[in-house]
């Protein structure tokens, strides 16, 4: 755990020392305060627009599947059914060459293992998590083992600040126990004085558009930040570094972190 944090917080000072990212239209960034009910938004009307979640999905996913008991500690080791997943040329090794816990599963974003978490959900339990959790449009009608991959379900940068706050705030129909658990598998960052949480997502839309997420929460001593970053490109290896500085950038800016 600490080794990750201290890589995490080396990459996170060589991301901060880089040139500010503008984006114009392309991007969107709400924070909200959680003591003093308040937002910070750039880009208001592209808060509201829905998208696909890519692997922000991990968050509700992971929260069902502990407090369904699939997975009922962080160190049980999790797989997939190879057969119905084949390796792709572009996954990194760590998906596939060993069972993984679900804290590496989630920090490593393993799709293979979240599909099968998702399939052993199942589709009746699946949608009455997500209406309970309100997340979204809750539309899971693309597959169940797909429909957060640029597929049917699409949430908001402002409806995945407000699911953050709810979750944290103990407002979700989920035991105690999952949200302590879950909350060990989230966390990125400590320092002392804050805990950062948070998720990456994002893939190619199509040839000519890519779409990069980072969501998280900043706990310091006495309120909690909720924050969404969306921003387009052409690629996703344009979003995929530009998401997290343009986060970082702007909860620096507030104060934040």
């Amino acid at each position: 755990m600490k080794a990750i944090v201290l890589l995490f917080l080396l990459f996170s000072s060589l991301a901060w020392s880089s040139e500010h990212i503008e984006c114009g239209k392309s991007c969107t960034f709400v924070l909200k305060n959680h003591k003093e009910a308040t937002y910070s938004i750039i880009n208001e009307k592209r808060a509201d627009v829905r998208l696909t979640p890519f692997s922000t999905f991990k968050v509700p996913n992971t929260l069902i599947a502990l407090d369904a008991g699939l997975v009922r500690s962080l160190v049980q080791e999790l797989t997939y059914d190879h057969l119905k997943y084949p390796a792709q040329r572009w996954w990194p090794s760590i998906w596939y060459d060993k069972p993984l816990p679900i804290r590496a599963a989630f920090q490593n974003s393993a799709v293979p293992i979240y599909r099968q978490l998702a399939s052993q959900i199942g589709r009746k339990r699946m949608s009455h998590y997500l209406i309970q959790f309100e997340y979204g449009n809750r539309d899971i009608s693309s597959g169940l083992d797909k429909f957060w991959l640029n597929g049917s379900l699409k949430i908001s940068a402002k409806e995945q600040v407000n699911f953050l706050q709810k979750l944290f705030s103990g407002a979700l129909p989920i035991s105690d126990d999952s949200l302590s658990l879950f909350k060990e598998v989230m966390l990125v960052e400590e320092t002392g004085s804050y805990k950062l949480y948070a998720k990456t997502g994002g893939g190619q839309i199509n040839d000519e558009f890519a779409l990069g997420w980072y969501v998280g929460v900043v706990e310091t001593g006495n309120n909690m930040y909720f924050f969404a970053v969306n921003i387009d490109g052409k690629s996703f290896a344009e979003v995929q570094q530009r998401r997290i500085q343009f986060a970082r950038q702007h909860l620096s800016r507030l104060g934040v972190i």
